[in-house]
């Protein structure tokens, strides 16, 4: 199958110049990296984006759902070779205060080092900080990020600094680091801990907050046999971290890493809500279930779109009772994103629909809320950054 094949790669590096003090010309940026852009409400209804340049990164607002954007605004101000691939993106959130917070990868002494700034209004940001503790030592990528009920800031990442440990034993060689600080004027990050080991290097790891305050994290492991499985775990506000537990029982058996991570969100209610994509011998496809009891046990597996269409990148995001899923197709000329949505929880769901496409290389989906409403929000080459409103189907389509 077309994702058994695909191994982990990173992109090649990005070398090229931008003259300094360039941000009315960052629509220089070499196309390949103008699609990884990452966006998020602010409390005032403001949509802010971060855009990815080859040797900074930026952010501007919109206040008309993105049909126009304001001035960009740079906010590392030493350039650097920045790094951007589909499963390392840029990330950028706005907490209930309005603070904007900043993740991004450039090439330091490791390759695809994380970094992390934030700024109170946008118009000027903190100096860049490296966000692990051995990042001039140990390879890492893939960091998420996520501001809690609390203010605290939280950020998770796969590294390789314990490598040597997993070849001895077998298993996956990579593992789940976490580090955390509370949020405020000035945001000092404290020594990092190991949350897991054992993780399948490529495949990015979905974190989502309980209705409890724990941190909860869903991952693909790699299971006895290299079978690679999604199981997850937690942390909890006072620093505990649960054993894993295997939450999909697929057998999808395969040396490489399929680069295909899951996708989490947790409503409200408390409900758990997942999509994940497998290959395995007891299931095949693009898959989604949800959990009333913290994550003890799923409903049955729920195939999302049809198979024939090489469905995958599913994005989840609850919003009350409303849940929305959007996944890529591809049909050999166009890649489509495809979304169905329910409003009682994940019980029912409406049709799968066509929303967007793009005849040109695209990200992954992503979806964001203002609070009010579910939007897609997507890049590709041909189009441009799209935000796409995610309408709700009458009920009796469902």
């Amino acid at each position: 199958m077309f994702y058994s094949r695909l191994v982990c790669s990173l992109l090649s590096m990005l070398l090229l110049t931008l003259p300094e003090n360039s941000i009315a010309e960052s629509e220089q940026l070499l196309p390949e990296q103008k699609i990884f852009t990452s966006a998020a409400f602010a409390p005032d209804g403001r949509l802010w984006r971060l855009l990815p340049s080859q040797t900074f990164v930026s952010v501007d607002y919109s206040i008309d759902f993105g049909k126009t954007f304001s001035q960009p605004v740079r906010v590392n101000p030493t350039d650097m070779p920045i790094h951007a691939w589909d499963e390392n993106p840029p990330t950028l959130s706005v907490d209930r205060n309005g603070r904007i917070y900043v993740l991004y990868f450039a090439n330091d002494r490791q390759s695809s080092t994380s970094f992390f700034s934030h700024s109170d209004s946008g118009e000027q940001f903190s100096v860049p900080v490296k966000i692990s503790s051995e990042a001039n030592t140990w390879y890492h990528y893939q960091t998420e990020m996520l501001v809690d009920a609390t203010g605290r800031i939280h950020f998770t990442w796969h590294d390789t600094r314990d490598r040597a440990e997993y070849k001895k034993q077998g298993g996956g060689d990579l593992s789940i680091y976490h580090a955390a600080a509370k949020t405020g004027k000035t945001i000092t990050l404290p020594a990092d801990q190991r949350l897991a080991k054992n993780i399948c290097s490529c495949c990015r790891t979905a974190m989502a907050e309980d209705i409890d305050g724990n941190l909860v994290l869903l991952a693909r492991f790699v299971y006895r046999g290299n079978i690679r499985d999604h199981g997850l775990f937690k942390l909890s506000p006072d620093g505990k971290i649960s054993e894993p537990w295997r939450v999909t029982f697929d057998d999808w058996e395969i040396e490489g890493c399929p680069a295909h991570g899951p996708a989490l969100s947790i409503s409200e209610d408390g409900r758990y809500h997942m999509a994940w994509f497998t290959q395995g011998e007891k299931r095949s496809g693009l898959f989604y279930a949800w959990s009333d009891d913290h994550g003890k046990t799923f409903s049955p597996p729920m195939q999302v779109g049809n198979p024939d269409k090489l469905p995958g990148r599913a994005e989840v995001l609850a919003l009350g009772k409303r849940v929305a899923l959007v996944w890529k197709v591809f049909d050999g000329a166009k890649t489509r994103i495809e979304a169905m949505d329910s409003v009682d929880g994940g019980l029912h769901w409406s049709a799968a629909r066509a929303i967007a496409e793009s005849e040109s290389q695209s990200a992954h989906p992503a979806l964001i809320t203002d609070g009010k409403q579910i939007f897609l929000s997507w890049s590709s080459l041909d189009t441009g950054y799209r935000l796409i409103p995610i309408e709700s189907i009458p009920t009796g389509q469902y």
